[in-house]
């Protein structure tokens, strides 16, 4: 069934390429504010393109661009993406320049392939099959890609909360996705939430003279004993109250997990480590990955920082630290915790000038939608493995309530999101649009 519809899919897999291609020379970083109202009208022209009726929505950030399109069909699939990307840097790591993607050895390399301009494109061509062959869609369609994912999507609740009724559907897509260590699919259910805060202390007018340090506060110093109190050796976290209300993994959850092959050995010479945080393996491993809260130092920032010796006693010192929250924790309540646990700590100095997140959300295991995408995939790929819920973080708490989403995708566990030399396998990525004509297909019969 709908053979028309993939041959074209595969005959015209390099001009797909080549619109992919095009997406990710915008250097669309929303970190930077780089790209994105341009970008938004790209995607907004490939929408229209495929016979889509679409609209730009402003936000206070960047803008949201919807697509849809009503055939008539009992059901309907809402795809979740962003045209945003992470910063390239550093480039020196690239083997070829991240904003213009190269193939090599099968692969599509360039920032943002994997994350989520692949997905994105693949998506979007897929419909484009089904219009330039003349074939009926076997369900309604519609598109919400935004340009902050990569950096909270902290103005995204302006439109979901004025378009419920848009984002309302039988089934969605979520943005990512894509093989395992041993090439077999992966399907995620949800996604941690998250509370990212900077810690700054600032107690001099200026920098000085490190001689000084005999007679002068160290505000570096300050505030690594402030992010110590943080947490533990075990790292259990210490802020008081942090750990209440946190709603377990359920038993449907429990059973999913305890199917899913870890892979503990070949991922500890992946990341060169001897062992797990606290001697961790087995369930206790597994449940940790799927159902613990963390608390991350991701940066911290003082004094000089380049070759050689620079004898200085630095007057501000940061710190940028990452909340993973799992569900029955929300980030203004953990704000509100750390705040307070500062204070109590002697720490009324320590600043929070910085903070964003959101909470937990999640598709549960047992919903049909997650059974159309596994005989989906099944079809396609063959085994998917399915995991309750992602370590990683994203806006689905603002969509769980109207949709149910999976997260499916033409990454792998080599496509190094976020990092140098991103990529997908071409391979995949033509897959991938035959899966979503089968989730089409498999959805109209449910």
């Amino acid at each position: 069934m709908y053979e028309s519809v993939t041959n074209f899919i595969d005959d015209t897999l390099n001009k797909s390429i080549d619109a992919l291609k095009t997406l990710c020379r915008i250097p669309s970083v929303a970190a930077k504010n780089e790209g994105l109202e341009e970008t938004a009208k790209v995607v907004q022209n490939m929408l229209k393109d495929i016979g889509l009726e679409t609209e730009i929505h402003p936000t206070s950030g960047a803008p949201v661009v919807t697509g849809w399109l009503d055939v008539g069909a009992k059901r309907t699939l809402l795809f979740y993406d962003h045209y945003d990307v992470q910063p390239a840097e550093p480039f020196d790591l690239w083997d070829s320049p991240p904003f213009e993607p190269a193939i090599r050895d099968g692969r599509l390399f360039g920032r943002g392939v994997a994350d989520n301009k692949g997905d994105t494109t693949s998506r979007i061509w897929t419909l484009k099959a089904f219009k330039e062959t003349g074939t009926d869609l076997p369900v309604n369609i519609k598109f919400v890609v935004e340009g902050e994912e990569e950096i909270g999507s902290v103005n995204l609740p302006e439109y979901t909360e004025k378009n419920t009724d848009f984002i309302t559907a039988d089934g969605g897509i979520w943005e990512f996705g894509g093989a395992g260590i041993h090439g077999k699919q992966e399907a995620w259910l949800g996604l941690k939430g998250i509370f990212f805060v900077e810690l700054e202390v600032e107690w001099l007018s200026r920098d000085v003279h490190s001689s000084a340090a005999c007679v002068l506060p160290a505000a570096a110093s300050r505030l690594v004993w402030a992010v110590n109190s943080l947490k533990d050796e075990a790292s259990n976290i210490l802020i008081e109250g942090f750990y209440d209300g946190i709603k377990p993994l359920s038993e449907s959850e429990l059973e999913v997990i305890g199917n899913i092959d870890m892979n503990e050995d070949e991922l500890k010479k992946v990341f060169g480590i001897e062992e797990y945080l606290n001697g961790l393996t087995g369930d206790a491993l597994k449940k940790a990955y799927y159902g613990d809260p963390t608390c991350n130092i991701c940066g911290l920032t003082s004094g000089y920082q380049g070759k050689g010796s620079m004898t200085v006693l630095p007057a501000k010192a940061s710190c940028k630290i990452d909340f993973r929250l799992v569900e029955g924790m929300h980030p203004d309540d953990i704000h509100k915790k750390l705040r307070k646990h500062l204070d109590d700590k002697g720490f009324t100095d320590v600043k929070i000038p910085y903070l964003e997140g959101y909470p937990a959300a999640k598709t549960p295991v047992d919903h049909p939608f997650v059974k159309v995408v596994e005989a989906a995939n099944q079809r396609i790929f063959g085994d998917l493995v399915v995991h309750p819920t992602s370590p990683g973080s994203g806006p689905l708490y603002l969509f769980n309530k109207y949709v149910p989403m999976v997260s499916i995708g033409c990454g792998d566990y080599e496509s190094k999101a976020h990092s140098p030399n991103e990529s997908i396998v071409v391979e995949n990525y033509r897959k991938a649009m035959h899966r979503i004509v089968a989730v089409m297909d498999e959805m109209s019969t449910w």
